[in-house]
């Protein structure tokens, strides 16, 4: 080794000393080549650039979905709570009203005024001025019953409190239950009250079930109730005069006859 030394000359050294440099500036000159291919972008296929170009636009679209999503979720939400309300209030309407129909017995009106006129048309002429007569004590005059075509069924046209109305009144029989149906229904043919009522069937007069359909408010309620009022007034007086008659009938035929004998 030192001899090798001793034998290199000052030429042999420049080459050597040319070559470790031309070594340093090859590896510097390679790395840096390394360096700039790995930081050079690679080729962008068409479709990567039409993608690249519609990530913005799908982005916004997606944000603009968002918030109509967003949007339509809070209308969504009003329009339940509205929703809510609204039941509430029309449940409360309806259970205001069904209570007042069952309080004022307008289902036992109805079914009473339909009981009572529905053989009126088959009546000789002398029997109906008599239940003419019979229902003027109940506030109902211009009576008029007919039948109903292809239903089980009569049309009842009577004026109440000097107001029009139409009673319909249609029988529903099903396999166990029976009832009729009574719409009453103002001169315009506006729909006033619908109940339902189930009476015995032998008798027809005893009311087992009865129950509100559908009820409108109107002035048409007094007119109903003043009706059931002199139902009521009627009955009263037809009961004191049975009442009445029995007690006279007991003077005439049980009599006491009290001797007085003066001493």
């Amino acid at each position: 080794m030192l001899a090798f030394f001793q034998n290199m000359t000052v030429g042999k050294w420049i080459v050597v000393v040319c070559a470790i440099l031309f070594c340093f500036v090859t590896i510097i000159f390679l790395r840096d080549l390394l360096t700039k291919k790995k930081e050079e972008p690679k080729p962008i296929s068409p479709e990567e650039s039409e993608k690249a170009k519609l990530e913005p636009v799908l982005l916004g679209s997606l944000q603009k979905t968002h918030q109509l999503e967003d949007v339509i979720n809070q209308k969504i939400t009003s329009m339940k709570l509205d929703l809510m309300a609204e039941r509430l209030r029309i449940t409360s309407t309806a259970e205001v009203l069904k209570n007042l129909a069952v309080e004022k017995h307008f289902p036992e009106t109805l079914y009473q005024i339909y009981f009572e006129t529905r053989a009126f048309p088959k009546k000789p002429p002398e029997a109906q001025e008599t239940d003419l007569e019979w229902h003027r004590q109940a506030g109902i005059t211009d009576l008029s019953v007919e039948p109903i075509v292809a239903e089980d069924g009569i049309l009842i046209h009577f004026t109440l409190q000097e107001h029009q109305y139409v009673l319909t009144a249609i029988h529903h029989r099903f396999a166990r239950t029976y009832f009729v149906e009574l719409t009453l229904k103002d001169a315009d043919d506006v729909k006033l009250l619908v109940a339902r009522v189930k009476a015995n069937e032998s008798t027809g007069r005893e009311i087992l079930e009865k129950a509100v359909i559908e009820m409108r408010s109107g002035d048409w309620i007094d007119d109903l109730a003043s009706c059931r009022l002199l139902m009521d007034k009627r009955k009263t007086e037809v009961q004191l005069l049975a009442e009445h008659r029995e007690v006279e009938t007991l003077k005439s035929r049980f009599i006491l006859n009290q001797a007085i004998r003066k001493k």
